[in-house]
């Protein structure tokens, strides 16, 4: 009992040091931020060419230093395990000296709602990896995107451009769910929408109304014929799920977030190549499908669950179509892959 022990002590003192092997969560939670941080580096670079409001530029600038550390920081665990480095995004993907596409407002937006995605991308990383030096790194991001996500909405909040989540009265008590017409939303009087759903409806929309706007852009400016079919149908989709949320809050007299299409101009010039638009397009679409499933799962009114089943029956719709595009152009990245053990054992016997 006593020699199990030890042995069990030693294997998890091994798994705590940088000694250990990187686990497969390890390596897809550095790879796919990797390719998140090259993709921003790109657009920052775009945004930061243009701003010209000083202290979002200051902003955009620590994100800008930010990004840059994480990839010299992932290129290191990398190395350290003969893992090869990802190609991801670079100058090649940049187009400098084009004439601006974002206004000042929509590039303050763009760092709040991505600051957003990197608290709950690194928090989760943190949960599934183990060694010590990898969870110290992505506590490090998580503590800076916090501090990105403080800073940008407090610059919101202080250029008036940030609209609250709808305020609700105070109930007189506590209590308990004692009737079943709380679940209720087809048929007869509905209950009004609990903070939790009006919570989860609203920054649902928020980002929806975000999705939709940069795919607006992307459909002005891209080439290809294929691309922009992808984009257009694309727009009426994302503009079909902010509609549908649209109209719930309306019916409970609530406030809408305000639409950012007007923070795009009018330029048909890309700053960017076709692979890293698509390249985010296919992140605000596959991050939407989790969060629509968050909000589905926490939504007990049966009038809402067909609304982010659909929502995320369209997304999947579009992903589908993306990635086939992706891989008939070459555009997707392959993550590491596990051992093909029967093709191995085939070779040996060649």
């Amino acid at each position: 009992m006593g020699h199990l022990m030890s042995k069990n002590c030693e294997e998890s003192k091994m798994n705590n040091t940088s000694n250990a092997k990187l686990t497969s969560a390890e390596i897809a939670a550095l790879w796919t931020q990797y390719m998140n941080e090259t993709a921003s580096i790109c657009i920052h670079k775009h945004m930061l060419e243009h701003i010209e409001d000083t202290e979002i530029r200051s902003v955009f600038e620590y994100a800008m230093a930010l990004s840059h550390e994480h990839t010299r920081k992932i290129k290191e665990f990398f190395k350290s395990e003969s893992f090869p480095i990802p190609i991801g995004f670079s100058d090649n993907d940049y187009i400098p000296n084009v004439p601006r596409v974002f206004s000042d407002v929509f590039c303050l937006n763009y760092l709040n709602i991505m600051s957003i995605h990197g608290c709950n991308g690194y928090s989760g990383a943190i949960t599934t990896c183990t060694r010590v030096d990898v969870r110290n790194y992505f506590s490090e991001c998580i503590t800076t995107s916090v501090e990105l996500c403080n800073q940008t909405k407090n610059l919101l909040l202080e250029k008036g451009l940030y609209l609250r989540p709808p305020v609700i009265t105070p109930p007189d008590r506590a209590e308990y769910i004692d009737d079943k017409s709380y679940l209720t939303g087809w048929l007869g009087e509905k209950r009004p929408l609990s903070c939790i759903e009006i919570a989860d409806i609203y920054f649902n929309l928020k980002k929806s109304i975000f999705a939709k706007a940069f795919v607006v852009f992307a459909h002005q400016v891209a080439k290809s014929k294929d691309v922009k079919k992808l984009l257009k149908k694309a727009v009426k989709t994302k503009e079909k799920h902010v509609r549908t949320f649209f109209e719930v809050f309306l019916a409970e007299n609530l406030p809408n977030p305000s639409i950012f299409d007007a923070e795009i101009t009018d330029s048909t010039n890309s700053p960017f190549s076709e692979k890293l638009i698509m390249f985010q397009v296919g992140f605000l679409f596959s991050t939407a499908m989790v969060y629509y499933g968050t909000g589905w799962a926490t939504s007990p009114r049966r009038d809402l669950s067909p609304k982010y089943m659909k929502a995320i029956a369209d997304d999947l719709d579009i992903g589908n179509e993306w990635i086939n595009l992706m891989i008939k152009n070459r555009w997707i990245e392959q993550p590491p892959l596990s051992e093909d053990r029967s093709k191995l054992a085939e070779q040996k016997n060649e």
